[in-house]
């Protein structure tokens, strides 16, 4: 058998960029002869700052759980299976440039705390904070009797930003990085696998195995009110940029979009058998077989026309992206070969990064228009 030719050429190569500094030519078909005269170039609008349109990192070992950018959307924490945390760079050449290694469980949940600083769930029934710059364990959280499903850091309000994590012991619990026992603690009976912090941090959002989303109040420490509309277990939480709407994913293969302003229609205009609060529903994503704690997000910039995107990812090994405006399909964002878990839109620029059952990550920057 003869060698290939060690002139023929990749199928996409990168080209240096055109005038416009937003734009950027790419090889798209060539016969790797006569220097590439007859090559046939595509120009691309380029929408963020990241070296190429999609960016694949490779590092862990076993299956991602959580992905989350930093504050400032210059760094990436990655959590897996393998009982690492990664650490790495979103701009250059996406170095990995930290791994944060758990004693026994693995990380199932994260959430940055500052800049410089990380909250990990694990499945050792513990919840860790991470000093991000020596890489070691400021605190570790000891409470649960179960695995912590998920974590979210207490954003806005005066004072030392509190946490809260919910676990398959059937409670919330919030700490504080002061102490080390928690400073509250809310118990509902059945495992939690999510929990969203209100704007004010006067409220929890909590979703769990009875397929309901509770608003809880901590002033009255009582469930506001309960969203019903999902048949499966909730798998996460997540807020609008102005924090009027709440996304909710389920193992149903559906994310319902709610209302959760203080003062609610008591009637749904669109269908009034419907809750008054649910806005609208998102379809595409199945949700598979495996039971998988997906992981949907909210980008934080706008679009063009003024609205978002929702995102979330699938068994159909493709991550989908919603115009939260209107429920439509935006994009189906393929390279991952299993079900992809997690995602989380840069606070920073229009990039959306996902991690699969195989352990990859993608970077990948989307149109606004």
């Amino acid at each position: 058998m003869s060698k290939r030719s060690s002139q023929t050429t990749d199928a996409l190569v990168k080209r240096v960029r055109v005038e416009d500094e937003n734009m950027q030519q790419l090889t798209v078909a060539s016969s790797g002869k006569d220097g590439d005269k007859n090559a046939l170039i595509q120009t691309i609008k380029r929408t963020s700052g990241l070296s190429a349109p999609i960016m694949c990192l490779k590092g862990h070992g076993k299956e991602i759980l959580d992905i989350k950018f930093s504050p400032s959307g210059d760094s990436l924490a990655s959590a897996a299976a393998d009982r690492t945390i990664l650490l790495w760079r979103v701009y250059g050449d996406c170095a990995n440039y930290g791994i944060l290694r758990l004693p026994k469980g693995s990380a199932t949940s994260l959430a940055f705390h500052s800049e410089t600083t990380l909250v990990a769930g694990s499945t050792d029934h513990t919840v860790f904070l991470y000093d991000l710059k020596s890489g070691t364990v400021i605190r570790r959280f000891r409470g649960h009797r179960g695995i912590v499903n998920a974590v979210d850091v207490q954003k806005g309000a005066s004072g030392n930003k509190l946490i809260a994590s919910a676990s398959d012991d059937g409670t919330v619990r919030i700490w504080s990085e002061e102490v080390k026992e928690e400073v509250d603690l809310i118990e509902l009976g059945y495992p939690i696998t999510s929990v969203k912090w209100s704007p004010d941090g006067q409220t929890l959002y909590i979703g769990g195995l009875d397929n309901d989303i509770h608003i809880f109040s901590l002033s009255t420490h009582a469930i506001s009110y309960s969203l019903r509309g999902h048949t499966d277990t909730i798998t996460s939480l997540c807020l609008s940029p102005n924090s009027s709407s709440l996304l909710t994913t389920s193992m149903d293969s559906v994310l319902h979009l709610w209302n959760v302003q203080p003062f609610a229609p008591q009637l749904n205009q669109t269908n009034p058998t419907a809750h008054p609060r649910l806005l609208r529903s998102f379809y595409g994503a199945p949700a598979g077989f495996e039971g998988l704690l997906r992981k949907a997000s909210w980008s934080r910039h706008e679009m063009s026309d003024g609205g978002g995107f929702v995102a979330v990812g699938g068994a159909d090994r493709a991550l989908t992206v919603w115009d939260a405006s209107t429920g439509e399909i935006r994009y189906k964002l393929p390279g991952h070969t299993g079900t992809v878990v997690c995602c989380d839109w840069s606070p920073k620029e229009p990039i959306i990064a996902s991690g699969g059952v195989e352990g990859v990550i993608y970077l990948g920057e989307v149109e606004t228009r």
